[in-house]
């Protein structure tokens, strides 16, 4: 019987391009790299990212099975854009888990963790003049999970990424608006707190960071449902 000794590695290839997609699909979609209601097609995607239509097509299907991704198979594809109502729901949990992750990594957090935060927070307040939000999302990303992944609790940051990959998408709405009030109050208290090691202090500041902003969120989404019911009222 003739053997066929290339063909595990045309699989592990297939996996890899596969996991590679996925990979890069979802850091995009954590990185507000897309807006919420953009239509995506397999050929762009498979473009900007360098690979063939055949592992984004597979890297959508898991996304959309996760919820990041609208898809109906061979017509369309898209970014969600959230209710208010999915909105105050995802506002509940993040505020939960995210103050949770950030209590627990105040009193583990170490020298060099701590300085990665800092420096993270030092390239979003560098960018802050230009206005180059699309610049900051991934370094407001690196830097909530640089915290979260101190709390040495790996299940509750995998939570804590299946949020980001609904919400980071939307936070992109947070652009100039909110931004330009709070600018990064909380988020320095919160760094403040984690270098005195004050965990009750960092759940709060981490708390009042995710929640205000969710909240701002929900006001927009609030103000446009209002404004479609009333262009369809008799």
């Amino acid at each position: 019987m003739s053997r066929r000794p290339y063909a595990v590695f045309t699989a592990v290839e297939h996996t890899t391009l596969r996991d590679h997609a996925y990979a890069r699909l979802r850091e995009a979609l954590m990185t507000g790299r897309f807006d919420p209601g953009e239509h995506l097609t397999i050929r762009g995607l498979a473009a900007a990212f360098g690979v063939s239509p055949t592992p984004i097509r597979e890297a959508v299907g898991r996304l959309a099975a996760e919820g990041a991704i609208e898809a109906e198979p061979n017509k369309w594809m898209r970014v969600p854009r959230l209710s208010a109502e999915e909105l105050r729901e995802l506002r509940d949990i993040r505020v939960a888990l995210e103050g949770l992750a950030t209590e627990r990594a105040a009193g583990l957090i170490t020298p060099a963790e701590l300085a990665e935060v800092k420096r993270c927070d030092a390239e979003i307040v560098a960018l802050r003049p230009a206005g180059d939000w699309k610049a900051m999302m991934p370094w407001i990303n690196r830097l909530h999970f640089a915290i979260y992944r101190a709390s040495r609790m790996p299940a509750l940051v995998r939570m804590i990424e299946g949020l980001w990959l609904r919400a980071a998408p939307q936070a992109t709405r947070l652009f100039p608006g909110y931004t330009q009030t709070e600018r990064g109050t909380l988020r320095a208290a919160t760094i403040r707190a984690l270098a005195r090691h004050d965990a009750a202090s960092a759940r709060r500041s981490m708390e009042a960071d995710v929640g205000n902003a969710l909240d701002y969120l929900i006001g927009l989404a609030e103000a446009e449902e209002a404004a479609q019911a009333a262009t369809q009222a008799p």
